[in-house]
C-alpha cells in the first residue's frame, strides 16, 4: 500500500531529541508539523493508520484509486487568496491545482437541477434567472455572505491565544461575528424569503459542513459560501498529494512521520504534558504534544480520568456535540470520463425542499430515501488521471444517514462484523447504486468495481467514534466556546485541525497554522501572508 513517512516499528524503537509530537496525520497534523519544523523545531508525527494523510489519503484497489475525503477545495484560484498561501507554504509549492470548470456544483432538489456557477456575479444572475420574483432577498443573501465572512477574523485570531489571557480589543472586534454565530442559517433565511425552493438551493451543499440549516450557524454557512464562491479546484494527483508534498518538508528538518503508530494515551505529570504511550507500551517524551485526534479523542480516551478532572476536560467535551454520519460506496468504471460524460461537477441530491423531515424520516426508518446524497468525479477532475489510469474512471458517493442504524455493530472488529453487518452492506450498495443510476444514467452498464463505507469504516480508520469525520457540529453553540481554542487547559498540550477551527480541509490547515501561531507565540497567519511565494507556476 502507498503511503509516505515510515513504519512504525516496536523492535527499533523511536529516536528521542524531538521538539514536538504531533498525534495524526490529517490535514490539521501535517499542516502545523510542517510550519513548525520550517521554524526550526524537530517534529515527531504519529499516524495510527496505516497509510499517512487522515482524510486527505488516498488508496489504490483492483486498478482504481480513490480519495477519501477531500473532494474539491475552495479559494487556491489566485495566489493571492490565505487559502491558497497557506498551502503553498505548508506544501514548500508542492502542490499544482486544477482549476475546475465554471459549473463547479449541481444542486437537485427532488429531479429538479440548478448548475452553480463560479463567480459572485455569475452566481447572482443564475439566481435570479431561476427566481424572478426573488431578486431583492438574492441580493441582500449575498451581501450578508460577504459580511458575515469578512467578520471571522477576529473571531479565530482568538484561537491562538490563551484562553485565560486577557485581550479586550480584540474581543470586542469579535461582535459582528458572533451577531451571525449565534443564528442558524435557516432563521437568517427565513428573514429574506420563504419560498422553499430557493431556500434548498441556496442551502443544497450544506453537507459540507455536517449539519443541516435547521441547526447550522450562519456564520459557517456563510463561510464556506464564500470559500466557494469564485469556483473550486483540485490537486495534481489527488489527496495524495498533500502528504507528497508536505512529509518531506518535515523530514527535511529532521522530522520524522511513521505510520502504524498508534498512541494509547497522552503523558501528563505534574499536570503538564510531557509525551505519549504508545499502544506498544513505549514512551516518547517532547515539551509540547499536539493533537490532531480531535477534541473528543483528545479530551476523551486519549487522557487519564484523573488528568481530565484536574482540568476539566470532561466539562468541555459535554459542551459540545458532532456532526451527522454517512454511508458510501467507491466506484469503480470501465471508460473514462470523457466518454461516460462525467463532469468535474459535484451533485447534491435532496428528496425535496424539506431538509428537516427528510432527516427525521430517516432517522427513523433506515429504508426511508437518504437525505442526501453527495456525488463526485475525481477522475475528471485531476489532469492526471488518464496517465495513470486509462480507459478507467472512479465516484465517490456519499449519502447522509444516522448512526444509530449502525449502532448494533459498535466496537466490533473491521472484517469480522458477521452477516447481519455484510447484509446492511449489501442494502446499502444496492439503494446507492439504483440512485446513480438515476441521477447519473450514464453509469449504467460501466461499472466494474464497488467498496461500500459505513460509519464504522471511519470509526476504524480515523478513530471517529460515531462516524462523526467533520467533527465539532458548527452550531450556534460551538461558537459559544471561548474555550476552544488551539491552547489547551493543559500546559504544553495543543489542539490542531478543523475542531479549533471549522469543519472541513481547509478548517483543519487553519487550525494547523493557528496552532503553530499558539506553539511559538508569533502570528504565523500574518509570517505566511508575508512569505515569499514557493510554487514555481503561480499566476
Amino acid at each position: 500500500m502507498y503511503t509516505k513517512g515510515r513504519p512504525y516499528r516496536r523492535k527499533d524503537g523511536i529516536p528521542h531529541g524531538f521538539d514536538a509530537i504531533v498525534i495524526g496525520s490529517g490535514m490539521g497534523g501535517l499542516g502545523v508539523a510542517s510550519v513548525l519544523a520550517q521554524q526550526g523545531m524537530r517534529m515527531l508525527v504519529l499516524e495510527q493508520n496505516a497509510v499517512i494523510g487522515g482524510l486527505t489519503q488516498s488508496y489504490d484497489r483492483a486498478g482504481y484509486r480513490w480519495t477519501v475525503g477531500m473532494h474539491y477545495i475552495g479559494d487556491v484560484a489566485s495566489p493571492r487568496t490565505l487559502t491558497w498561501k497557506m498551502f503553498d507554504y505548508a506544501a514548500r509549492g508542492g502542490i499544482r491545482w486544477a482549476h475546475l470548470p465554471p459549473i463547479y456544483n449541481r444542486m437537485n432538489i427532488a429531479g429538479r437541477e440548478y448548475r452553480i456557477p463560479a463567480g459572485v456575479e455569475a452566481y447572482r444572475a443564475a439566481l435570479h434567472g431561476w427566481f424572478p420574483q426573488e431578486h431583492a432577498a438574492i441580493d441582500r443573501y449575498l451581501e450578508l455572505l460577504a459580511a458575515a465572512s469578512k467578520s471571522s477574523a477576529p473571531f479565530f485570531a482568538l484561537k491562538a491565544y490563551p484562553a485565560d489571557r486577557p485581550m479586550p480589543a480584540l474581543e470586542a472586534m469579535t461582535g459582528p461575528f458572533h451577531d451571525f454565530a449565534r443564528r442558524t442559517t435557516r432563521e437568517v433565511i427565513a428573514d429574506l424569503t420563504s419560498d422553499p425552493e430557493l431556500t434548498a438551493v441556496l442551502c443544497a451543499n450544506w453537507g459540507d459542513y455536517g449539519i443541516e440549516p435547521a441547526r447550522s450557524s450562519f456564520a459557517m454557512h456563510a463561510m464556506l459560501a464564500k470559500h466557494y464562491m469564485n469556483g473550486a479546484s483540485y490537486p495534481h494527483g489527488g489527496g495524495r498529494a498533500f502528504a507528497d508534498a508536505i512529509v518531506p518538508v518535515i523530514e527535511a528538518a529532521g522530522g520524522l512521520v511513521l505510520h502504524g503508530a498508534e498512541v494509547a494515551h497522552i503523558l501528563v505529570e505534574d499536570g503538564r504534558a510531557t509525551g505519549v504511550v504508545m499502544a506498544s507500551g513505549e514512551e516518547v517524551r517532547a515539551g509540547v504534544v499536539i493533537s490532531g485526534a480531535g477534541l473528543r479523542n483528545t479530551f476523551g480516551r486519549l487522557m487519564a480520568p484523573e488528568a481530565r478532572a484536574a482540568a476539566g476536560l470532561d466539562r468541555m467535551r459535554e459542551s459540545v456535540t458532532y456532526t451527522n454520519t454517512v454511508v458510501g460506496l467507491h466506484i469503480g468504471l470501465e471508460g473514462d470520463a470523457a466518454t461516460l460524460g462525467l463532469e468535474p461537477a459535484n451533485i447534491w441530491a435532496h428528496p425535496g425542499t424539506d431538509f428537516d423531515a427528510n432527516l427525521a424520516a430517516h432517522r427513523v426508518d433506515f429504508d426511508a430515501p437518504f437525505p442526501f446524497h453527495f456525488i463526485t468525479f475525481a477522475s475528471a477532475k485531476d489532469p492526471t488521471w488518464n496517465e495513470t489510469f486509462p480507459n478507467r474512471s472512479t465516484i465517490e458517493m456519499h449519502a447522509l444517514t444516522d448512526y444509530r442504524h449502525f449502532a448494533p455493530w459498535q466496537g466490533t472488529r473491521w472484517m469480522k462484523r458477521g452477516a447481519d453487518y455484510e447484509a446492511m452492506k449489501a442494502k446499502v450498495q444496492e439503494r446507492l447504486l439504483a440512485d446513480l443510476y438515476r441521477l447519473v444514467p450514464a453509469t449504467r452498464g460501466a461499472v466494474r468495481y464497488v467498496e461500500v463505507s459505513t460509519p464504522l469504516t471511519y470509526e476504524t480508520f480515523v478513530r471517529q467514534q460515531y462516524g462523526d469525520f467533520l467533527g465539532i457540529e458548527s452550531s450556534p453553540q460551538r461558537y459559544e466556546q471561548d474555550w476552544l481554542r488551539a491552547q489547551t487547559p493543559v500546559p504544553g498540550l495543543y489542539l490542531t485541525g478543523q475542531d479549533v477551527t471549522s469543519d472541513g480541509i481547509i478548517g483543519a490547515l487553519f487550525g494547523g497554522v493557528l496552532c503553530a501561531s499558539a506553539v511559538t507565540g508569533r502570528d504565523m497567519v500574518d509570517e505566511i501572508k508575508k512569505a515569499p511565494v514557493f510554487a514555481q507556476d503561480a499566476s
